[in-house]
Order: C-alpha cells, then sequence, then structure tokens
C-alpha cells in the first residue's frame, strides 16, 4: 500500500564527537545541568539540539522534577476514566506539583466531557461534551490555569476514528498565545478511509485535509492517546488479517503526510497470539511494549526503540521479567505507558503506579475513580504562573 512520503526530522541526525563534547563551552557537567535546569521549557527542543550531551542531560531522571520547580510548570499523566457511564479526569504526578490548585476539567461549562487529545508540551487539551442528550461541542482548555473557549464543531455524523493534538509558542515575539492544531480522522459512509479534518486556532476553523486510504477499523477503537515522536503522530494498528502483521500509523500534522511503520520483524515473528502490544515515546523516540506470558505466572515486557526512524528500523532495548511485580501487586495491574526509560507507568484499582523497571522500586499515587475502560493521556501542563484564571480567551494560553 502506498503512502504519502514522511522523512526523518532534524534531531534525527546524530552528532559527532565535537558536538558530545563541545556543548557549554567546555564547562563542568553539573554547571550545564544547573544552567539547563533554568531554560525556558519552550526553548528546551533547541538546547537538546546542541549535543548529545546537552539531550542527555535534559533526560537524566533528576532533570524534570527540578525545571518544573524553576519554571513554575507541571508534568504529569491525566487519567481519564469512566464510571456509572460518566467520564472522570484525574491529574497525577511522579514528583511534586508547584501549583496550589488541584489540576482537573471541572471548570469547563459541561460536567461530562471526555478528553480526546492532549499537546503535552503546551498542557492543553481538546475535549468534548460526552452527554448524548445534547449537541456535541468541543472545546479547548488549559487545565493548569482553567482557561478554556469552545470551537467550532467538526463534521461530527461521521463517528470518530482518532485525534490527536499540537501546539507551539506564539512565533510572534510580542504574544505569549500558544498556536495549535487538532487533527480529526472520522469514519466516513463507505468506510472504506479515514476522512481527515485539520482544525488551525490560526484560523479558528475546520478544513478538510486529504483522506488516508486506510481502513477505518484498522485502528483501535476507542483509539489509543497519539503518541508524539519524531515530529509526527502515531497510533499502533490491529494486525493484518491475512499475513498478521502489525505496523503503526504515523500522521505528520504540520505537513499533513502519514506513512506506515512496520513493527520489528522479531515481534511479528512471535509465537504468542496473546501478546499485548503498545507504543511510547521515550526521550523523543518512539518505543515498543510488548507484554508476553513467559510462564503461567510470569510476564516478561520487552521494550523496542526506534534506532532509525526514516528506515523505520527498531532494535531492542530492554528484557524484564515482571513476575517480582505481580508477586507484590497482583494480575490486576495494568501497563500504561514507558514513563522513562526505565520507568513504566501502571494503573490498577483506584491507584496509579510508576514502577523501575531494573531496580524493582515503586511510587504509587490513589486517584477517586476507579479505572474501567480507562486510558491515560500524558500531559505537561506547562507556565503555571497566570493568575487571571477568569479569562476563558483561548488566546491568553501560556
Amino acid at each position: 500500500m502506498a503512502s504519502s512520503p514522511l522523512s526523518a526530522p532534524e534531531e534525527e541526525r546524530s552528532h559527532s564527537d565535537a558536538e558530545e563534547n563541545g556543548g557549554g563551552g567546555g564547562l563542568p557537567e553539573d554547571q550545564v545541568f544547573e544552567l539547563l535546569t533554568r531554560v525556558p521549557l519552550d526553548d528546551l527542543p533547541a538546547c537538546r539540539m546542541v549535543s548529545t550531551r546537552w539531550r542527555r542531560l535534559t533526560y537524566e531522571p533528576a532533570f524534570a522534577p527540578l525545571h518544573c520547580r524553576r519554571s513554575a510548570a507541571v508534568s504529569g499523566y491525566l487519567v481519564q476514566s469512566m464510571t456509572h457511564n460518566l467520564y472522570h479526569a484525574d491529574f497525577v504526578s511522579m514528583h511534586g506539583s508547584p501549583t496550589p490548585k488541584a489540576i482537573s476539567l471541572d471548570f469547563l461549562p459541561s460536567a461530562h466531557v471526555r478528553v480526546e487529545a492532549v499537546s503535552a508540551h503546551r498542557g492543553l487539551a481538546c475535549c468534548v461534551e460526552a452527554d448524548t442528550a445534547r449537541p456535541p461541542c468541543y472545546y479547548v482548555c488549559k487545565p493548569a490555569t482553567r482557561q478554556w473557549r469552545a470551537l467550532p464543531s467538526p463534521r461530527v455524523r461521521f463517528g470518530t476514528a482518532a485525534v490527536a493534538m499540537v501546539a507551539r509558542p506564539s512565533p510572534s515575539a510580542s504574544s505569549t498565545a500558544a498556536e495549535f492544531k487538532v487533527v480529526r480522522f472520522s469514519v466516513p459512509a463507505l468506510r472504506d478511509r479515514l476522512r481527515c479534518e485539520v482544525f488551525d486556532s490560526r484560523r479558528f476553523a475546520w478544513r478538510r485535509a486529504p483522506d488516508v486510504p486506510l481502513c477505518p477499523v484498522s485502528l483501535f477503537r476507542p483509539a489509543a492517546p497519539a503518541v508524539r515522536a519524531h515530529g509526527a503522530m502515531h497510533w499502533l494498528r490491529w494486525p493484518d488479517r491475512l499475513t498478521g502483521a502489525q505496523d503503526v500509523f504515523a500522521f505528520d500534522v504540520r505537513a499533513e503526510a502519514w506513512r506506515l511503520i512496520p513493527l520489528p520483524r522479531e515481534v511479528d515473528e512471535m509465537d504468542d497470539p496473546w501478546a499485548r502490544k503498545r507504543i511510547a515515546a521515550v526521550e523523543g523516540r518512539l518505543c515498543l511494549l510488548v507484554l508476553t506470558d513467559a510462564a503461567v505466572d510470569e510476564e516478561v515486557l520487552e521494550v523496542w526503540e526506534m534506532a532509525n526512524y526514516g528506515e523505520g528500523r527498531w532494535r531492542k532495548k530492554i528484557t524484564v521479567s515482571l513476575k517480582s511485580l505481580h508477586a507484590k501487586e497482583g494480575p490486576a495491574v495494568i501497563l500504561g505507558d514507558l514513563h522513562s526509560s526505565d520507568v513504566a507507568f501502571l494503573h490498577s484499582f483506584c491507584r496509579v503506579m510508576w514502577y523501575d523497571l531494573r531496580k524493582g522500586k515503586m511510587a504509587e499515587v490513589q486517584v477517586k475513580h476507579v479505572e474501567h475502560a480507562g486510558r491515560q493521556i500524558e500531559t505537561a501542563c506547562s507556565d503555571d504562573n497566570d493568575d487571571d484564571d477568569d479569562d476563558d480567551d483561548v488566546d491568553k494560553f501560556n
């Protein structure tokens, strides 16, 4: 099946030894680390391009908590669940939050909304009215500052297949507004392709984009949250009915180009029809998580990392047994995401956990709602220093 070209972004290019040692002008590593923790959130991507040394430091375990405290930012997960046919969202964080206000969606005009997508870098969320007795209404909001604005509705008569959202700072030096786009894939009447619509905050309107000639039922329903890595959004698709091969659907929101990325051959050839797979993003790279049953009471997790995005080449990063985890917590613990290269994010009955895969240590947080048919959406609700909480104008989103 043909696909539109989708090339590897700039960050995929390897750095030379001179770049590795030259970042920071020869400053000691602890001083470079200290300087980077004071860089504004919007400038971190540029800093990671300076050298592999700088990039590595910004992904150290101690970096994120310290950077969040110094930049008054919030980082964590927005956990969405359903109880008694009502959606709920709980914000959880592995490290302390600098904001005194609880992060929730209770400030929206509707008490029953479903989170469709988030832009983790800017802390924005796209929600939709979930009450079927009312007309569908879309909102964009920033939970950290409790700001929101209603969006015009897309063609809601076509059922939603998947939604993604990206945001960036305004290019204007005099503006603190965030520009954002929402991509919505829907299912047309013939169910022979993915119908694509794009909302652009600069025009404040939806427009049709070229359809993607993929069968809508190939995406998981409801679709898992989009995984952003390598400058594109990604969704894992169902295995092919004839060959059993599985792939990842990648969509570049900026270029509106798409491609299919095959899974590793070793994973497709696994003799385990019950293997559980999901994708994640770690340190800006696409990762594949594969859970298999090595024995009756033992699960094994394989983590594959994208070695070359342009070529679609994977490499196995780690293989770890989860036997000790299930011995302590029971079989009800569900793998939700890979928080970092060594830490998994899991959820269970009324709680979420961060589990160190190498050390076997765990931290947990209680949540208010039972995790049923839920999904995890990572968000970084950044720059929580806006005192004007009553302003519902999206142009004031920081």
